[in-house]
């Protein structure tokens, strides 16, 4: 990996020209907010994960209310689906019951189960602790759970035959985490030759100590190895650092969306600490290496003033950068305070020259005094296995929770994931 370079001078003013149009579009002039250049950040990348790093940006994009994208993405069409809607890119999908109670294969165009994952989720310490899923770029599925008589979380694998079936279902070698830790995010490298794991402590957080903060460990798949990363501290008191995303550069780079807060979330796994307290960078970190500290890797994005950037993911060539960033008034109700800030945007930056590539996507949250699952972090982007098509999920909602959304992109239409409503929601997917 090539050493750092200098990275193009970007003013407000240059961001704001850039992106007139998508102003324009956006709820109010004062929902879009500036982008953060870090003068002298290393390079990025070329068009290519395996290539030499290029110059980019350091940079949190706009605000507004928005959901999923992929640059470039969803232009081959299949025959329609049922209802009127249009067919999905991809067949199937996996996911884990609100309930935790079981991982299943479902039709995406349909919501039928058509296979069941033989692993069933274990109570531990007296907590159902949610599985974590993900896919590598030759459609791959992993799984971190914990299995009845195992005593760690292990990571398994499979593939899906033509008409959804599990197959090929076998544990990864060395993959168990150790004693008390449990997986809360999960990405395979392209390849599927390293597993990364954002990994917590799950019988509390409420102790002051280490297990207070999670750790990155990112996998050999084929020996077993493994090493870790650990979040390290923020100057201004941030030292409780959580794993808010991770995601691949081919089989060269990992993408660690960390956020890192002044005071501790007693919840297990959770993303819980309001933007007030909390700091959010995107680091890329080299997963050859020995491991070491989250902050010791090259920067690429991080939260800007006023905003919450709670996903960030880099493309598999390492074109694009793809950020979930909320803003706004924080809204509740009078029983309930709010949790998040109400107007959602997914924008997209180029990694090789830091421009602006646009809004892809908008959504109103307004009250989001609930959280309506389980899951450890209730809003996600999460990209299929060529990293074209990503289904955005939102476990936030008003206080009578009729306002999640669980759905693909096609365009700039948000598809819904069958079966939806409050009964079928999801801990977790993977596609």
């Amino acid at each position: 990996m090539k050493g750092p370079g200098t990275a193009p001078t970007r003013t407000e003013a240059d961001l704001r020209a850039a992106l007139a149009e998508q102003a324009q579009r956006a709820p109010s002039a004062d929902d879009v907010l500036s982008t953060l250049r870090q003068a002298g950040s290393r390079p990025r990348h070329q068009h290519t994960w395996a290539a030499p790093v290029a110059a980019a940006a350091a940079m949190v994009l706009v605000v507004g209310l928005a959901v999923v994208v992929s640059h470039g993405l969803f232009r081959t069409r299949q025959p329609g689906g049922p209802a009127g809607l249009p067919a999905a890119p991809l067949r199937f999908y996996v996911t884990v019951d609100v309930e935790i109670t079981k991982i299943v294969v479902r039709s995406t165009a349909t919501g039928k189960v058509v296979a069941v994952v033989p692993v069933t989720p274990v109570l531990k310490t007296g907590n159902l602790v949610p599985p974590a899923l993900a896919t590598d770029g030759n459609g791959t599925f992993y799984v971190a759970a914990f299995k009845r008589g195992v005593p760690e979380e292990q990571i398994y694998r499979f593939r899906l035959t033509a008409a959804g079936h599990v197959t090929g279902f076998a544990r990864v070698p060395g993959s168990g985490l150790r004693t008390g830790l449990a997986a809360d995010a999960l990405a395979a490298s392209a390849s599927g030759s390293r597993i990364a794991v954002g990994a917590y402590y799950y019988p509390s957080h409420e102790n002051p100590g280490p297990e207070q903060s999670d750790q990155v460990v990112v996998i050999n798949a084929r020996t077993g190895a493994q090493r870790i990363w650990r979040g390290g501290s923020l100057a201004g008191g941030y030292k409780f650092f959580r794993v808010a995303s991770l995601s691949w550069a081919g089989d060269r780079e990992l993408a660690v969306l960390g956020q890192w807060c002044r005071t501790a979330d007693p919840n297990p796994g959770g993303e819980g600490c309001d933007r007030w307290k909390r700091q959010a960078q995107l680091r890329a970190i080299n997963p050859a290496g020995p491991g070491g500290n989250v902050l010791g890797g090259r920067l690429l994005l991080r939260q800007a003033p006023r905003t919450f950037l709670a996903q960030a993911l880099v493309s598999p060539d390492g074109s694009v950068i793809t950020a979930m960033v909320l803003a706004g008034k924080i809204i509740g109700n009078p029983q309930v305070s709010g949790i998040f800030p109400a107007h959602l945007s997914v924008e997209q930056v180029s990694a090789a020259t830091g421009h602006p590539l646009g809004v892809i996507y908008r959504r109103y949250l307004g009250d989001t005094s609930l959280i309506s699952g389980t899951e450890s972090n209730p809003l996600m982007l999460i990209v299929d296995s060529t990293g074209s098509h990503l289904i955005v999920y939102g476990g936030v909602c008003s206080l009578h929770c009729t306002t999640e959304f669980n759905g693909w992109l096609d365009g700039e239409r948000l598809v819904p994931l069958l079966p939806t409503g409050f009964a079928h929601r999801e801990a977790a997917e993977a596609w």
